[in-house]
Parts: structure tokens; C-alpha cells; sequence
């Protein structure tokens, strides 16, 4: 992991797994995840949290911005971030964002 972060991108040549598949691996990996639904346009301010997080993308486009860089999140792309790492995040895509949003 990066010092705050870690990213893993879905493999181009494999199927996407059920979102019930994506929860049962983040059950597994102690995180307690639920279902976010986000219109086109949607941001949210940057903050930190006293938990770490993970984003796992279901359908949409995320840009996810740290202290550091700017990290764009595609289909089956998962992002973790360390607890009281500072990110702002923005919905790019047309028809919006589901993704899992996740703490422990």
C-alpha cells in the first residue's frame, strides 16, 4: 500500500464478478459494506475519516482526489485508504456511480 493508499484495477480480460460476490470478499476481509447509488455530477468535500475505507465500482466512473494525486476509478476498480486519509471524491460518468463503499 502506498503511504495512505491502495489501488487495484480489474482485469481488462475478466468477467466482473456479482456484487454479491464483491460483498462476501469484503465480509471476508473484515469490511462491512453497503450499496452506493450516485446521481451524475455527485461530489463530496474533502474530509477524513477515523476508519479506513475502501471504494470497490460496480457501474460509473470515480475520481477520487488525495493530498498527492488524482486517482480515476473504473468498473471493478477497488481503492483503500488508510484512516485520516484527506480525499474528496466526484462522479464522472453520464448515468452516475454504484459502487461499494465500505469501513472497518
Amino acid at each position: 500500500m502506498d503511504s495512505d493508499h491502495k489501488l487495484t484495477r480489474w482485469p481488462d480480460d475478466r468477467a466482473l464478478p456479482s456484487r454479491r460476490d464483491m460483498e462476501d470478499v469484503l465480509f471476508e476481509d473484515g469490511w462491512k459494506p453497503f450499496r452506493m447509488v450516485d446521481p451524475p455530477c455527485t461530489y463530496y468535500h474533502t474530509k477524513c475519516h477515523d476508519k479506513s475505507e475502501v471504494r470497490w465500482v460496480i457501474r460509473g466512473q470515480l475520481l477520487v482526489g488525495l493530498e498527492s494525486c488524482q486517482i480515476m476509478l473504473s468498473i471493478g476498480d477497488r481503492l483503500e485508504l488508510e484512516a485520516g486519509t484527506p480525499h474528496w471524491v466526484r462522479v464522472l460518468s453520464d448515468d452516475g456511480a454504484v459502487y461499494l463503499l465500505a469501513s472497518r
